[in-house]
């Protein structure tokens, strides 16, 4: 059999030469693949703001949008690419604000890294903006990484405390813990936050972010509020956004926000507001942040005149909010899952943070504050436990009343503003310029926002894939 079929291998490549020598029976020259490609019937929804339009044309030009429009506002060029949507849904690439990528522990940077970015990808989330993490070590590892959303970058900085604490006992139900400043055990997963304090350089630290490949700061914990007026003032010289957790340990949510920061995340940390800047500064120990905002935070105290002050402040100035409510959702039912109830300062946190978050997200909403869907994703453990920003779009609509479409404008047009910078300029709708991130979906997500799950193909930058070839790994061959 062997012989036969090499005999025959000879013979074809005989026959080709000399066909070739005599200048008879060429091969013909492949065509050429078409630079344009036309996505035509969807109904184009396209986060601009705008009402649906049916039975339109996008138009694909390499990384790039050419046009978007209804049936004939775009010429389809002669020998363009052409992709039938009739009857789906075309959508920008979802965007999630908060995702936490970078897990040395376990291998998460290897293998499990680049599985977790084929299925965000595969969901349709297209960007996604890392708020912890060691920006120079997960970009090298991003970039290796073909397959994968467009990966944005913050530098996490804290003040001298968190790095410098010392090593202290907590009293719990097991007995005594003793317990290592917080700081060690980000760089442990292989994080780098940097320390900044009152009176050094705030440049240089921005500086060194931007270097590091960071497009944004990101404020953490024990920073006066002078320290975060240096940081931001630096970082929006440099063109870098500043976010920060709400609080900032010892800074509020208020003075945060009359300090210039861009926005903040997890609705939980408005419990800042209910203590004064000198009970605040007390809160320097691990888990004396958890302990208080058990204390105070409940469904009736998110409504607090001190909170839904602080609430008009993000409003009027444009600061944006980052809720996380699935994280909390998330924590709230493993300890529901719990065979054994063991008491703690974590779950008495957890479920108080959790109903006094939801509280908060609807007083944001009913004060006009924007708002920025981030999951907190993490990109580490079972995947059932992770928070998706499937599961934080569900809850903005389900628990907290947006409409489909607010919910989706906060995970497209509003979450690229949350970015900020040149990103905010290139993605989040689809317009003629912006880079080509789409979702096909065969059912409609202003009708239901569970039609999110219902993706035909993703596009990144003009590449396009079908959910199972990225689960499967096929789009890597």
């Amino acid at each position: 059999m062997v012989k036969a079929l090499s005999g025959s291998l000879s013979f074809v490549a005989a026959t080709l030469l000399g066909a070739c020598g005599s200048g008879a029976g060429k091969l013909a020259a492949p065509a050429p693949i078409a630079s344009t490609t036309a996505i035509v019937g969807a109904n184009l929804w396209d986060g601009t703001g705008h009402p649906m339009v049916s039975n339109a044309v996008t138009l694909v030009e390499g990384d790039r949008i050419l046009c978007a429009g209804a049936m004939g506002e775009c010429t389809i060029p002669a020998g363009a690419r052409i992709i039938d949507a009739q009857g789906q849904f075309l959508i920008p690439g979802l965007i999630d604000s908060h995702v936490h990528l970078l897990f040395l522990t376990n291998g998460s940077a290897g293998e499990e890294l680049a599985l977790d970015l084929r299925d965000l990808l595969a969901q349709g989330v297209t960007t996604v903006r890392d708020m912890g993490t060691d920006p120079a070590a997960l970009l090298a590892r991003v970039n290796a990484i073909q397959t994968a959303p467009r990966v944005y970058v913050m530098q996490l900085v804290a003040g001298r405390r968190f790095f410098f604490n010392g090593f202290h006992p907590t009293q719990t139900a097991r007995g005594t813990v003793y317990r290592q400043p917080p700081a060690m055990a980000m760089q442990a997963l292989g994080w780098r936050p940097v320390v900044y304090a009152r009176g050094d350089n705030a440049d240089s630290v921005v500086a060194a972010a931007r270097a590091a490949g960071a497009m944004g700061i990101k404020l953490y914990a024990q920073l006066d509020s002078g320290s975060v007026r240096e940081l931001a003032a630096a970082a929006h010289r440099a063109g870098m956004p500043v976010w920060g957790h709400a609080w900032v340990q010892p800074t509020s949510v208020l003075e945060q926000a009359t300090a210039g920061q861009d926005g903040v995340v997890h609705a939980a940390g408005l419990a800042g507001e209910l203590f004064t800047v000198e009970e605040r500064d007390t809160l320097i120990r691990d888990g004396d942040l958890q302990s208080a905002t058990a204390r105070v935070a409940t469904g009736e105290s998110a409504h607090d005149p001190r909170i839904l002050a602080v609430l008009d402040t993000l409003a009027s100035r444009g600061t944006m909010f980052e809720p996380t409510l699935d994280a909390t959702r998330h924590s709230v039912a493993y300890y529901d899952s719990r065979r054994r109830h063991i008491p703690s300062i974590q779950e008495d946190y957890v479920r108080a943070a959790s109903a006094f978050g939801m509280e908060v997200t609807r007083e944001a909403v009913r004060h006009g504050v924007g708002i920025s869907a981030g999951s907190d994703h993490v990109a580490f453990g079972p995947v059932r436990d992770r928070p998706s920003l499937l599961g934080e779009l569900q809850l903005l609509v389900d628990s907290i009343a947006l409409t489909p479409t607010a919910a989706l404008l906060a995970a497209t047009r509003d979450a690229a503003r949350a970015i900020g910078g040149d990103p905010s300029r290139r993605i989040g709708t689809i317009e003629p310029g912006h880079l080509a991130d789409l979702v096909l979906l065969s059912k409609n997500p202003l009708e239901n926002i569970r039609n999110l799950e219902s993706v035909e193909w993703v596009m990144r930058g003009g590449r396009l894939w079908r959910p199972g070839q990225l689960r499967s790994g096929i789009a890597l061959r």
